[in-house]
């Protein structure tokens, strides 16, 4: 299994789709360095950092919002990686080499999800790092939750990694990629009606939203990543905590009026292991 898995982390940073997201990747870190620098100067960034809530505030805004459409590029990369992983090689016939090797169908599918798993977290980890280098070198805002907010946007990835194996396994190469981002949309949407519905007190819409978490949790895991951010900054910042202005109040709907609880990670873990059992299972029974 861990020679597949070698053998799929070197073959996935070759793929022309992860050399066309590299590229998209640090055209989009210099799109937002430069809007940090010329935001941050019009709101009087200070190199020492925010000197009050709402300044603070600002500066997280300017984080999180980064965060929000990395998210996006991530999710991408992650659906496109792995989209054919099984029924792109049955198509084109490269899996049938492969079967008659001395390897069973369950190392080979994990070995699969372990290579392309450990390329989505080097490169989300990458990309994660460098926005939060950027916010501090333009905006003077260190994050202090720097770590456990890493480890939420990798988690992401993989996440979506899991699915789209799944898929990969059950459906053809166009049916899965198609699934797979209809439900990442809709993940993205029911999080943000979930959101909105804390907001304006429509228990029907947090309902909606927490229903599509458990779908696909991966809008909960970027609320989850920004509550710790909020949270972490509140407490160690130059207000001293949130005072009478709740802070998520000033992300708009970037912010997180609905934290997920413990439970949803514990969900989430359990949501990866859950669909690489199906995978797996599926891929033993299926006729190649």
């Amino acid at each position: 299994m861990w020679l597949m898995a070698a053998f799929t982390f070197r073959e996935a940073w070759r793929k022309k789709v992860v050399l066309l997201a590299g590229g998209l990747t640090l055209a989009y870190l210099v799109l937002y360095g430069t809007g940090l620098h010329f935001v941050g100067s019009k709101i009087n960034g200070n190199p020492a950092g925010p000197q009050n809530i709402f300044q603070q505030m600002e500066y997280v805004l300017l984080f999180v919002m980064g965060v929000y459409l990395a998210s996006f590029l991530v999710a991408g990369l992650a659906i496109l990686a792995a989209v054919g992983s099984v029924s792109g090689e049955i198509e084109n016939g490269t899996l049938h080499a492969l079967a008659v090797r001395p390897l069973s169908r369950r190392a080979l599918l994990l070995g699969k999800f372990a290579g392309q798993g450990a390329m989505l977290v080097v490169y989300a980890a990458l990309f994660f790092l460098a926005l939060a280098g950027l916010v501090r070198w333009q905006l003077g805002l260190a994050i202090p939750t720097l770590l456990p907010a890493l480890g939420l946007f990798i988690l992401e990835p993989l996440v979506l990694l899991a699915v789209t194996m799944l898929g990969s396994v059950v459906f053809s190469t166009m049916g899965n990629g198609v699934l797979a981002f209809a439900l990442y949309a809709l993940a993205v949407v029911g999080g943000m009606m979930e959101q909105i519905g804390a907001v304006i007190g429509n228990t029907s819409a947090v309902y909606t939203g927490i229903i599509t978490s458990l779908i696909l949790p991966a809008d909960a895991i970027y609320r989850r990543l920004v509550d710790g951010v909020v949270k972490g900054l509140a407490a160690g910042g130059p207000a001293g905590g949130q005072g009478p202005v709740n802070p998520q109040m000033m992300l708009g709907p970037f912010g997180t009026y609905s934290t997920p609880s413990d439970w949803m990670l514990v969900y989430t873990g359990a949501y990866v292991l859950l669909l690489l059992g199906a995978a797996t299972y599926a891929f033993s029974r299926r006729d190649i």
